[in-house]
């Protein structure tokens, strides 16, 4: 059987992601990810996007986003902590991220997160590399 490298992830107004787990397999060199956003709301109501992260840098990260910062930047600064980060969208769009697995490191500790301020606390998930 050919190794899937990709996923349709999608979320929701209820700020759920359907995926609480994401696996690489080895030999993925790039891993194609597909978001969906499921609900209605428009993006500056109800945006989605998927960061991807070091579980150690979570706090961090979660302490950087901000209004301020923008909608097109996932309401983050630029920092190095953020490994890749899709764009945000609103009910009905979708978007794909294509992440080089270069980046993990085999046996990692990765999360990934929507950046939209407040959803975090829900809107979460593992990445097994």
């Amino acid at each position: 059987a050919a190794t899937e490298c990709k996923i349709v992830i999608s979320g929701s107004d209820m700020m759920q992601f359907d995926t609480k787990e994401i696996s690489i397999d080895k030999n993925c060199e790039k891993y194609e990810i597909t978001l969906k956003h499921a609900g209605k709301l428009p993006v500056n109501a109800m945006g989605h996007n998927i960061v991807f992260l070091e579980t150690k840098n979570l706090q961090n990260i979660i302490s950087k986003i901000n209004m301020s910062h923008g909608i097109e930047n996932g309401y983050l600064p630029e920092t190095e902590e953020v490994l890749f980060k899709s764009k945000m969208i609103g009910g009905g769009e979708e978007t794909k991220l294509i992440l080089d697995t270069s980046v993990f490191v085999k046996g990692g500790d990765y999360t990934y997160i929507c950046s939209f301020p407040g959803h975090f606390a829900l809107m979460k998930g593992k990445l097994n590399i």
